[in-house]
């Protein structure tokens, strides 16, 4: 029987590093490995939760790291907003997937504007892809 690895056993890569060759790669491809952060803000919209690793989403040296609210309720006990700032925020986390630039559209009257930035998204849709590390 196989083990798991322990996370970082290869080495992690940090937010700067992750969204620096995200942003190399642009849309065409995302960096797979293993993605240590700091979580310092955490957002909501609709069904997705997301993870900041700067408190500001739109600073260029943001990782986010995208679940769905299903997901982090199974690892928060609970899906209400409170509860998971709690979970989640203030805390470092692991997390195993691909880091990818994603183009972002400023919307006006729910239409796109022609305007829009770039954000590095770490999707993830498993609990097993997130280690929240202890406080």
């Amino acid at each position: 029987m196989r083990e798991n690895p322990k996370p970082c056993q290869q080495g992690c890569l940090n937010p700067v590093e992750a969204v620096t060759y995200a942003s190399y790669l642009g849309e065409r491809a995302g960096v797979a490995g293993e993605f240590a952060m700091p979580v310092k803000a955490v957002g909501f919209e609709k069904d997705r939760l997301f993870l900041n690793s700067e408190l500001d989403y739109r600073d260029r040296n943001c990782l986010t790291v995208v679940m769905p609210l299903s997901v982090a309720k199974i690892m928060a006990g609970g899906d209400d907003q409170e509860t998971l700032r709690k979970y989640f925020g203030d805390r470092r986390v692991i997390v195993r997937g691909v880091a990818k630039q994603v183009r972002v559209n400023f919307l006006t009257d729910g239409k796109p504007s022609g305007k829009y930035y770039y954000q590095v998204h770490l999707p993830i849709t498993s609990t097993r892809q997130l280690i929240r590390l202890p406080g």
